[in-house]
């Protein structure tokens, strides 16, 4: 999980960098993800198909359905705020995951794992709050700002769907089970481009031309993607999901340093917060 979410931390600040170019958020994300989806089931063909379970087949309609709108809202939130504001706000998914984990999967964390998880919310409150007092607003401005909202809906989408997550690596393999996802995702997002949005050339011209950076961001989503979902069949959802929340503390420094984007102290405080939330869920756990 830790080396996947430093890929990931990575891919978020490559998001934001490449969602500033103007390029339709729906088009991006079904590119990315059917990318990433092809390149893992080309995998999964040559080191052979794992056996379906029961079970696993439910658990990815699901996990596909959710996902196919979470990811929008991710990329919707990331094109209207800053990578080190957004990221962060997945530290919200981690307490949610001690419902949907029990109800799903009936996973009980300890006392020390529940007390890590909620040290998070500390730095859910931490981080909005400093954004509030540097914008000069109070915090249910910044909460009510699209893009925070965007991405307060994907977090909560993705404390859904973390525990059928798991179930479909369980009882498949976490490189068949990215791979089918992350493309149905990306084939279902680029429905939708095509469906609902004013198609510009500009979009198109963005992808032909984009000759490191695209083929960078899909592997960096691809490699952090299955390393995370790798991860997922030797702990519980609950923990998994916290540990993972080191994607935020990663892309806050990166893009600290390279987007160079303001209020990166307290945006890192905050994140810090999380992790020492993270680190008392895995000693304690």
């Amino acid at each position: 999980m830790i080396p996947g979410t430093l890929f990931l931390g990575v891919y978020d600040v490559y998001a934001k960098k490449i969602l500033k170019s103007g390029i339709d958020e729906r088009l991006l994300l079904g590119a990315t993800f059917l990318a990433s989806g092809s390149i893992l089931l080309a995998a999964t063909m040559v080191i052979g198909m794992p056996e379906i379970q029961d079970g696993f087949w439910s658990a990815y309609f699901i996990t596909f359905v959710f996902n196919i709108f979470a990811q929008l809202a991710w990329y919707k939130a990331f094109k209207r705020e800053e990578a080190s504001l957004i990221s962060p706000l997945r530290l919200i998914t981690p307490p949610l995951v001690i419902i949907s984990g029990y109800l799903v999967l009936s996973e009980t964390p300890t006392i020390g794992g529940m007390a890590g998880i909620f040290i998070t919310i500390l730095g859910f409150w931490f981080l909005l709050d400093g954004e509030a007092n540097f914008e000069g607003v109070n915090i249910f401005g910044v909460i009510k700002r699209p893009g925070v909202l965007f991405g307060i809906l994907g977090a909560i989408s993705f404390a859904i769907t973390f525990p059928f997550d798991k179930q479909a690596v369980v009882t498949s393999s976490a490189i068949f089970f990215s791979g089918a996802v992350n493309g149905s995702i990306g084939l279902g997002n680029l429905f939708l481009y095509l469906i609902f949005a004013d198609a510009k050339s500009s979009d198109f011209k963005f992808l032909k031309e984009a000759r490191t950076d695209f083929p960078v961001f899909v592997l960096l989503h691809t490699i952090g993607g299955y390393l995370a979902f790798q991860s997922l069949q030797f702990t519980l959802a609950a923990y998994a999901a916290s540990v993972k929340r080191l994607w935020s503390l990663w892309a806050v420094i990166f893009s600290g340093q390279f987007l160079k984007e303001d209020n990166i102290r307290l945006k890192l405080l905050a994140t810090l917060i999380m992790l020492s939330g993270i680190v008392v869920t895995v000693i304690y756990g």
